[in-house]
């Protein structure tokens, strides 16, 4: 008889490993469908202003605490990601003034 190669005598931690890996691949597919959740009821002037945010590394309450010329600087890229998110929406051109952030957001 001539001996299989490539089979080990593992098989119960294989399963066990395959049914790990398949745990972990569940918590993945959970954590994307919620980022998905979150993404699809945002409106696109939103998920702008997170794009800006997520560049700089910034959550929320990284934003909230920064100092005020730095959210300035913060507050101008969002601005501008916001207008362009809104000319593609509509077509319209919106002025280069700067809108106030928390108008928009809050």
């Amino acid at each position: 008889m001539t001996a299989i190669t490539g089979i080990t005598g593992t098989g119960a931690s294989s399963a066990t490993q395959a049914a790990a890996t398949n745990g972990a691949s569940d918590l993945n597919f959970d954590a994307i469908l919620e980022a998905f959740k979150k993404a699809a009821s945002e409106t696109p002037e939103q998920r702008a202003r997170d794009a800006v945010l997520k560049k700089h590394n910034l959550s929320e309450d990284d934003y909230k605490k920064l100092p005020p010329k730095e959210k300035e600087a913060i507050d101008k890229e969002i601005t501008e990601a916001v207008r362009k998110v809104h000319e593609r929406k509509t077509g319209v051109a919106m002025p280069d003034s700067p809108l106030p952030t928390e108008k928009l957001f809050g």
